[in-house]
């Protein structure tokens, strides 16, 4: 149902229902959730990879859930308090970044939670989309409500969202949706090389996503007095204070990666 693998001090974990397309069901998410949060307290751990087994990335909840349920209102209402909520609220608070590796099609509310990791790389054949509204005549969950209008702005978040119309990851690229689009082959070592990159300063990540998240709710004047609350924590950190030793000495800063 759920796979972990540690090597350099990157996690992956992977959706593993592939005969249900990684549904996410109530356990599951449970699963995923409690995962996250042991993975977040690890000191040999930098950094995490989501990712689906097989063709999809997730097809977001599994119906067969609410079907089973005598009582579908309710049961729906609960696990939207008890599992939904508290899943997305480990993403977004992650004390480590986040890459979501986006393999194949990618629906419902595994939108949501693909869109509050940090960085969210896609196969090119992959797509996303929002079938909550049309055609099942629910809404969007998971947290996608919240993200989606951010990345992508209120027209197109509507429109997704109540159409119900795929978004190719190329579209999705050019939307500002996602990171990157890359050739599904390039998709693993793509993610992995990325995590591996942010593990090597995962508290300066989490600051600057606490920054960007905020930004859209504060001021102008909270948000300076934010960021220079996060810098100051940053440049008290030894490894950061080295750092900027060695470059104001002159040493030259290392270059990022250019995209092929």
């Amino acid at each position: 149902m759920l796979r972990t693998e540690i090597a350099d001090r990157v996690a992956v974990l992977t959706l593993d229902r592939p005969e249900r397309l990684n549904a996410l069901s109530w356990e599951l998410m449970n699963r995923l959730r409690k995962e996250l949060e042991s993975l977040g307290s690890r000191a040999d751990v930098g950094a995490i990879v989501l990712t689906g087994a097989g063709r999809a990335f997730s097809a977001g909840a599994d119906l067969r859930d609410f079907a089973a349920s005598e009582d579908m209102p309710a049961e729906v209402a609960h696990h939207l308090a008890a599992t939904m909520a508290p899943l997305a609220e480990v993403v977004q608070a992650l004390p480590l970044p986040l890459v979501a590796a986006v393999n194949g099609p990618c629906a419902g509310g595994a939108v949501g939670l693909a869109l509050l990791a940090d960085v969210v790389i896609a196969a090119r054949s992959a797509y996303f989309l929002l079938p909550q509204v049309v055609p099942l005549g629910g809404v969007p969950d998971l947290g996608a409500t919240w993200v989606l209008g951010r990345v992508v702005g209120r027209a197109r978040a509507l429109g997704m969202s109540l159409t119900g119309e795929r978004v190719p990851a190329e579209r999705a690229e050019r939307w500002g949706m996602i990171w990157r689009c890359v050739d599904d082959d390039e998709l693993p070592d793509q993610a992995l090389a990325t995590a591996r990159g942010l593990a090597a300063a995962p508290a300066a990540v989490v600051a600057t996503r606490a920054l960007l998240d905020s930004g859209f709710a504060a001021t102008l004047r909270d948000q300076l007095d934010f960021e220079a609350r996060h810098q100051s924590a940053r440049f008290a950190d030894p490894a950061v204070a080295a750092v900027v030793e060695r470059f104001s000495a002159g040493e030259k800063p290392p270059s990022p990666k250019t995209r092929r």
